[in-house]
């Protein structure tokens, strides 16, 4: 079993990543709460055929009473009409703060029961089970939670710790290719701000992750995924520093998300349009050596997106941008680089450097174009 701390003084956990780990989940449980307690699992149908009974028999074997709410799947369904529904059935439920969520599922169960967790009755214990890999190496680690509103993605929501994150990267193995996609977008993000040499790994077996040929190496690249974000979530929780060069590519991701409409890109696609529109703007604003800009952009170009650039609106992009949650002062804050591995964060990228960033990504994905 690999093990990764996350240091928070005394809201410190683990992240324990083990093949066939869903079997063993009241084992893990039990070092934090008695038996007998009542259990949670919030989780989406889809992934209650494939995975619910085997978490269901080990927390019931290990002593505990479960109950299984369905929260339902898309970025549409993820707001406070979600959150309200699973409020009413805990309550009515007789849940109390003795009691525990599971959230078994990807990022959007994850941040909604986190969210849930976080607020009713001040304050409950939950564990979060990621089942895609966009889940395991990002949205579960760091304490993140919350749900969508109309003027933009994630803007209610809370930072609130887990006990722990359990990942069994064996689940993996019933995700479509484009999901795998979209976690490889923030595995990414980890070598461009971090490791350059962990990046040039995770793109030099770009097909090994997609057709998780080897499970070694796709368990080592998750495990150094989140070591990176453990690390810096363990010195920024509340993101009041280094922990804002993990929105790398997320600025512009964001707004292009939105402005393509929620769920015809997914998040690490957009991510990784994003990324190649900041290391454009890293060149021209930074001065990251250009051979280096234009290699790391041909090789995100290279990996099929499963949505078409073109049918995105740049004065809506624009807009999205204006209601980023990472402005500060009335500033949008833009992380860059000066090297692999040396992002800067910046606050001076004007409205017409991206929509002219914007027309170049766009035709950079159309026709190649160069830098």
């Amino acid at each position: 079993m690999k093990k990764v701390a996350v240091n928070i003084a005394e809201r410190s956990y683990k992240i324990m990543l083990d093949q066939h780990i869903l079997m063993s989940v009241g084992k893990q449980v039990q070092t934090f709460l008695k038996k007998g307690n009542k259990v949670a699992l919030l989780v989406s149908k889809t992934v209650k055929k494939l995975y619910s009974e085997r978490v269901i028999r080990s927390l019931i074997t290990s002593g505990y009473d479960v109950d299984v709410f369905l929260i339902p799947s898309g970025e549409d369904n993820k707001n406070l009409t979600s959150v309200s529904e699973l409020y009413d059935k805990l309550i009515k439920n007789a849940y109390d703060r003795s009691c525990l969520i599971l959230a078994l599922g990807g990022g959007i169960v994850g941040d909604i029961s986190g969210f849930v967790a976080s607020s009713l009755y001040r304050g409950l214990p939950f564990v979060q089970l990621p089942t895609t890999l966009l889940s395991q190496v990002d949205s579960s680690v760091g304490g993140k939670v919350g749900v969508n509103h109309a003027q933009g993605k994630n803007l209610i929501g809370a930072f609130y710790q887990p006990k722990a994150v359990l990942i069994d990267p064996t689940v993996l193995k019933t995700l479509e290719v484009r999901e795998l996609i979209c976690g490889y977008g923030e595995i990414l993000k980890y070598g461009f701000i971090r490791d350059a040499s962990f990046l040039q790994t995770c793109l030099d077996n770009k097909e090994t992750i997609f057709e998780l040929k080897d499970m070694e190496l796709v368990s080592e690249i998750i495990r150094r995924s989140v070591e990176i974000k453990a690390e810096i979530v363990s010195e920024d929780e509340k993101e009041a520093g280094v922990r804002m060069y993990l929105n790398f590519g997320h600025t512009i991701g964001h707004a292009i998300e939105k402005s393509c409409g929620y769920g015809n890109f997914l998040h690490g696609e957009a991510v990784i349009l994003g990324m190649c529109a900041a290391l454009k703007i890293s060149i021209e604003r930074l001065g990251l050596d250009a051979e280096k800009g234009a290699a790391a952009i041909e090789s995100l170009s290279k990996i099929k997106l499963g949505y078409d650039i073109n049918v995105m609106d740049i004065d809506n992009a624009i807009m999205a941008l204006m209601h980023d949650k990472k402005i500060r002062d009335g500033k949008l804050n833009f992380v860059l680089l000066n090297d692999i591995g040396s992002p800067e964060i910046v606050n001076d990228v004007t409205p017409e450097m991206v929509r002219e960033t914007l027309v170049w990504l766009k035709e950079c994905y159309t026709n190649g174009a160069d830098l």
